[in-house]
């Protein structure tokens, strides 16, 4: 959600600052900014859409200080005002932000009542408003002082119109990283906007103050910090999207590769504290794909070390019953590290117990700071807001993990496994065109499917509701008789998932109760068609054999392809989903 870039630079820092927030797309926008430094004045332009017609509308002349932003809507409607950067009323301070302040009102109200005007609908105008207000001659007092006022989980660069080349940045749960060198210095949201080399990463209450080829840190009680840049990149850089149309495309093509390259990392680990865990129960906790991920995770557990497992999603982590004690194991997924949520639920389970695993894409997130244990998922960078390889890669670092903590045999057997898997994915054609027409203009689709397909269809429908925008629901196959049988019309798809021989007979009987009020069906199954299927079924597609656990893996690849499709059919940019943010990094 949201992306932030800061630069310093003797060259051309805008362009700079363009480049950087092109590589933030795949957080999700509505809108983007930039403001640059000249002659003492902070020039600010903001478009509406995409990048590009922020570029158009830049001059082409030269500026060493520059920061921009990609805005996700939460507090006022997307327009041009409410977009990124904002700048105080007197023009003194321009500033961009990722996150929420929560007690904007109340500040927003004070200020107003002191004669304050406010220009937007923005949480983000307390913070230039206040900085705008604020009398101390140190632009660091004027940022603590700002941050004892504030209330929320946030990040924030600011630019003051000195002829200073300085940059300010202020952090409390919203992730924000600097790079520093003799030629560049930059603050961004993820350090893949940064050139090769080692970074910091902000911790909460952190205040910096940038300059070129010179970082400085302080407290929130203006106390300067010394910190060493401790971290490696340890991240692929954006990837061009080459020969693909869209990188959603490219990344399902692209899970085979990243498979590999988990299991590699798997064998390269130290994976003895993960061994001496004792633990009498567990929990697996996730947003979204990540949640599905741990859905079938649970049957891992359950199935492979007859473990009493539950998958829960972060968000209610912390507002249900969930009973923890200090022998239950808590496993936190999350793509990018940085999922609020998630993030939130790890913290509340760190007080009950001290076995935290987390499993994510990103090994400097703050989600990784949490866990106990580490494991990388090895996906790679994923650009598209849709998570494709990533879940694939998920579920496989999952399945490792369990077969890990069964015996060393296993572990051996199930990295052997999942390499096997990579190469049946690289000859398995998907070929999905014809599906993909007889949906595109569907109202609504179903998705059914028992035990993990059922997860398999939950994931399946929840890719086809994100870039289709077609209202898709997934159902357990034996649950159709109590209440969904009445939402079967004439030729509504319904997309059975049946990959499991000892049940397949009874999703096939929901299927066909489905075909009898009018339902057309989509099959993908684990072994060809009979006959019967063939006149039953729209279309039949077979997946090639592979271990059963893994079986998740195999079956979603076609139903990816199938959103994509679909996506495109209607006009749609699967990349960028309306309304969506890659990562969700406020509640």
């Amino acid at each position: 959600m949201c992306g932030i870039v800061g630069v310093i630079e003797k060259e051309n820092a805008t362009e700079k600052v363009l480049q950087g927030l092109e590589k933030l797309q795949y957080r999700g926008y509505d809108s983007a900014g930039i403001c640059f430094k000249s002659e003492e004045k902070l020039n600010v332009i903001k478009s509406l859409g995409t990048i590009d017609f922020l570029r158009e509308k830049v001059p082409k002349n030269k500026s060493n200080v520059a920061i921009g932003h990609t805005r996700w809507a939460t507090h006022g409607k997307v327009c041009e005002t409410n977009a990124h950067p904002i700048l105080s009323e007197n023009k003194n301070w321009a500033v961009v932000h990722n996150g929420i302040i929560e007690n904007y009102k109340y500040i927003c109200d004070d200020l107003q009542e002191k004669g304050v005007h406010f220009s937007t609908q923005t949480d983000t105008e307390t913070i230039s408003a206040l900085l705008g207000q604020n009398n101390f001659l140190n632009p660091i007092k004027n940022i603590a002082f700002l941050m004892q006022q504030i209330k929320g989980s946030y990040a924030f660069c600011a630019v003051k119109n000195d002829d200073k080349q300085q940059i300010f940045a202020a952090k409390n749960k919203s992730p924000l990283y600097v790079f520093c060198s003799p030629y560049i210095s930059m603050l961004a949201s993820d350090p893949i906007c940064f050139p090769k080399g080692e970074y910091f990463k902000m911790e909460d209450g952190e205040i910096c103050k940038l300059q070129i080829g010179k970082v400085e840190f302080f407290d929130c009680k203006c106390q300067q910090i010394k910190k060493q840049p401790n971290l490696e990149q340890q991240f692929d850089a954006a990837e061009d999207i080459g020969q693909f149309d869209h990188y959603m495309l490219k990344e399902i093509y692209q899970t085979s590769p990243a498979l590999r390259r988990l299991a590699i990392n798997f064998l390269n680990l130290d994976l003895s504290a993960l061994k001496k865990l004792s633990f009498d129960k567990v929990k697996l906790v996730g947003c979204g794909s990540a949640y599905h991920s741990c859905m079938i995770g649970c049957e891992y557990f359950k199935k492979v070390l007859k473990v009493d497992s539950e998958a829960l999603q972060a968000s209610e982590f912390r507002y249900g019953s969930t009973l923890l004690t200090k022998k239950t194991l808590c496993i936190f997924v999350s793509q990018s590290g940085e999922t609020a949520d998630t993030i939130a639920a790890a913290e509340f389970a760190s007080k009950k117990t001290k076995n935290i695993v987390v499993l994510t894409n990103v090994l400097h997130s703050t989600l990784a700071k949490l866990g106990k244990i580490i494991l990388p998922i090895s996906a790679g960078v994923e650009m598209a807001v849709a998570s494709t390889k990533a879940y694939s890669c998920q579920v496989a670092a999952l399945y490792l993990l369990v077969m890990t903590l069964k015996s060393e045999k296993m572990f051996y057997k199930a990295v052997s496994d999942v390499f096997l898997l990579s190469k049946k994915l690289d000859k398995f054609y998907i070929n999905m065109a014809e599906f993909a027409q007889e949906i595109s203009f569907a109202q609504s689709v179903f998705f059914i499917g028992k035990g993990l397909d059922y997860v398999t269809a939950m994931e399946g429908a929840l890719k086809l509701k994100e870039i289709s925008y077609i209202n898709c629901n997934a159902y357990p196959a034996g649950e159709l008789k109590h209440g969904i049988l009445t939402l079967i019309e004439k030729d509504v798809p319904l997309i059975v998932v049946a990959t499991q021989p000892k049940i397949y007979e009874k999703t096939m009987n929901s299927a066909l109760e489905a075909k009898s009020r009018g339902a057309k069906l989509f099959l993908i199954s684990a072994s060809p068609p009979k006959a019967f299927e063939l006149e039953d079924f729209e279309m039949c597609l077979s997946l090639p054999k592979c271990p059963p656990l893994l079986r998740p893996i195999l079956a979603i690849l076609p139903l990816q392809k199938l959103s994509y499709l679909v996506s495109i059919q209607r006009g749609n940019n699967p990349d960028m989903p309306r309304n969506l943010a890659k990562s969700v990094t406020v509640e």
